[in-house]
């Protein structure tokens, strides 16, 4: 029963066979988003594009990594996105990547400072009149 236990534990790390990657998923700790003082960081194995292969964008609290290699003729040989789900007290205007020479891309947003959120009223309560 210990093999089926550790099936469910990484069943989602299992990917059918039929589906196409343009390269083997590598498990580790790509995507998973840390905490270091007041700033959100994660990396995203990018080892097989070019650092002009790779934008970075934000849009809300999401941020998207997407790598696209070329071949000569132009048609796209590798596709890669990778999409991460920031805490919603990041600052978008802060966000940095830094390219390591292992092909790890990391990626760096502040937190925002908390504002006057001893006055935010953290509960709702709606009142509806039938």
């Amino acid at each position: 029963s210990s093999s089926a236990a550790t099936m469910e534990l990484f069943g989602s790390f299992v990917r059918p066979h039929g589906e196409t990657l343009g390269f083997p998923a590598r498990p580790g700790n790509t995507g998973v988003v840390k905490t270091l003082g007041n700033t959100y960081q994660f990396t995203v194995d990018v080892s097989d594009f070019a650092p002009e292969d790779i934008i970075v964008t934000t849009s809300n609290n999401q941020i998207e990594v997407h790598a696209e290699k070329l071949a000569t003729d132009g048609t796209v040989m590798n596709t890669f996105t990778h999409k991460c789900q920031l805490p919603e007290d990041m600052d978008p205007t802060s966000v940095s990547s830094s390219l390591g020479d292992n092909g790890m891309l990391t990626i760096r947003a502040q937190r925002r400072p908390a504002k006057h959120s001893e006055h935010v009223q953290q509960t709702f309560r709606t009142e509806i009149k039938i």
